[in-house]
């Protein structure tokens, strides 16, 4: 084989995965937030648990956070979210698509994770506004 080749099944692991499938600008912030487990097919002992955590980036579709319990994917959450841009909390619905350990540690030694949170259409919830409050920051 040519030495100028490149075979496609070498290299297609390496950069294929770090596609962005973002389909909403994100917005990156330091804002606080609360998570309860409504749901964990993985961990049914997490179910109820809450945990404060600091979302790292936000958009209209989703939300990034950074939090001591690793959240398998697929457990549903409900979120209290308190956007420093504005007043008032957002308490919003969603799933675990991904999570990664961060490389860093809180202060008592316990790994933190990053955890993408897709969120969820849902009648008792501020998805709308939500929605909307992305629509106009990203419209400035």
């Amino acid at each position: 084989m040519s030495e100028n080749v490149i075979q496609f099944n070498k290299v297609k692991g390496k950069h294929l995965n770090r596609v962005d499938k973002r389909l909403h600008p994100r917005l990156e912030v330091d804002d606080r937030l609360f998570t309860q487990v409504v749901l964990s097919a993985d961990q049914p002992e997490l179910v109820g648990t809450t945990l404060a955590c600091t979302a790292v980036d936000m958009s209209m579709g989703g939300i990034q956070f950074k939090t001591s319990e690793l959240l398998p994917v697929g457990t549903l959450l409900d979120l209290w979210v308190d956007a420093a841009a504005r007043p008032g909390k957002f308490f919003l619905a969603g799933e675990v698509r991904w999570n990664r350990p961060t490389g860093e540690s809180d202060a008592n030694g316990v790994e933190l994770h990053f955890v993408g949170v897709q969120l969820k259409t849902g009648a008792a919830t501020d998805i709308q506004d939500w929605r909307d409050f992305h629509s106009t920051t990203f419209a400035r």
